[in-house]
């Protein structure tokens, strides 16, 4: 007797059997949808049959099998293994989400190609492809070589095609925020009704630490009058005094929650929810040019302009003194006021000289 065909079943409309060509759930996340077919049989189990040869041809050109997981030996398929690894999931949030957006860029570049057929021509292109973007592209080999990695370790390949590549050439990042986008940004959240989000920016612009660190900070870590940090990057403790408008803000902020920085509903941020927050209140001030990793330079920018030393500046933010004073060439760009304590040090001395010297 002859197969009835996958996916290929039965209704009754008004009395009548009608049959219909049903995709699983695998191939619904592919685009197929329900079809109506033939209302006689013959026709609709040859129907049924060509619908699946179709969808069998594309799920040999997307590289999955046929319960939808991607083709074992391909690149998606190896960029599923990794995210399914305990060092993946051990992996802060913020991490995984990098991770994950640029593993979907590259299996949109080459996912369904073969391991073994991935080589360094073949990255190299892709480098020169993404060259009009480089920090993107700097990532994403970045992530391929993390992924190939894993791959050998996981006996999956016996080469890393991604290593020994240079970086593409990229400027660094001088933006700060001024003074007025501060104001600006600060009031946009009152109107706006975020008092959350502009008690992470006053956390972040006088600590300077990153926003996972900031968003994760609890009320058992302000204590005898400082954050004692404990930074997710380094694991490196930081303990920050806590004075001035940072202690007017933490004395005044609800304790409605274990984290300091809670959302109006008393609970943790999530990370991505934070980002698109804190992006929609900046398009309300009519800020451009910053986002929420510039505090982090912009707070060590004004530490400089303060006066403060390099070991100084280093106890706050948490870098290594000798890592901090190479950084600070990209951390610090050289602004009019730097330049101007400069010279005011200069005139002070010259002048000072002179007058000993009876000018």
């Amino acid at each position: 007797m002859r197969k009835k065909p996958r996916h290929l079943t039965t209704r009754v409309r008004n009395g009548r059997i009608a049959y219909y060509w049903q995709p699983s759930a695998s191939l619904k996340r592919l685009g197929f949808r329900l079809r109506r077919l033939s209302d006689d049989p013959a026709i609709a189990w040859r129907e049924a049959e060509e619908l699946n040869a179709e969808a069998d041809r594309y799920r040999e050109l997307v590289g999955t099998d046929p319960t939808g997981h991607p083709r074992p030996g391909t690149i998606r398929w190896l960029a599923a293994q990794f995210k399914s690894h305990d060092d993946y999931l051990a992996l802060s949030e913020r991490t995984r989400d990098d991770y994950a957006r640029f593993l979907d860029m590259i299996c949109t570049l080459i996912g369904d190609e073969r391991i073994e057929d991935i080589t360094p021509p073949v990255v190299a292109e892709m480098k020169r492809l993404g060259k009009d973007k480089p920090w993107q592209t700097n990532y994403m080999l970045r992530v391929l070589r993390l992924l190939f990695s894993f791959g050998i370790r996981e006996g999956y390949c016996t080469t890393n095609p991604a290593r020994g590549f240079r970086q593409l050439r990229t400027r660094p990042r001088e933006a700060v925020w001024t003074h007025e986008q501060e104001k600006r940004f600060l009031a946009a959240c009152e109107e706006m009704g975020r008092p959350s989000v502009a008690l992470a920016y006053r956390i972040a612009i006088w600590t300077a630490q990153r926003q996972a660190d900031v968003l994760r900070l609890s009320w058992t870590d302000y204590h005898d009058g400082a954050l004692h940090v404990r930074q997710s990057k380094t694991g490196r403790p930081v303990v920050i005094p806590v004075i001035g408008p940072l202690a007017e803000a933490l004395e005044a902020a609800p304790r409605v929650a274990t984290v300091i920085v809670a959302d109006e509903r008393g609970l943790p941020w999530k990370a991505y929810h934070f980002r698109h927050v804190f992006k929609r209140i900046m398009r309300a001030a009519g800020i451009e040019g910053v986002r929420f990793q510039d505090l982090r330079r912009t707070a060590i920018v004004r530490l400089a302009e303060a006066g403060c030393t390099v070991p100084e500046i280093a106890a706050i933010s948490g870098h290594q003194i000798d890592y901090c004073q190479r950084i600070l060439e990209v951390y610090l760009p050289r602004t009019r006021r730097l330049a101007e304590r400069a010279v005011v040090k200069l005139v002070r001395n010259e002048t000072g000289t002179r007058g000993r010297a009876g000018v």
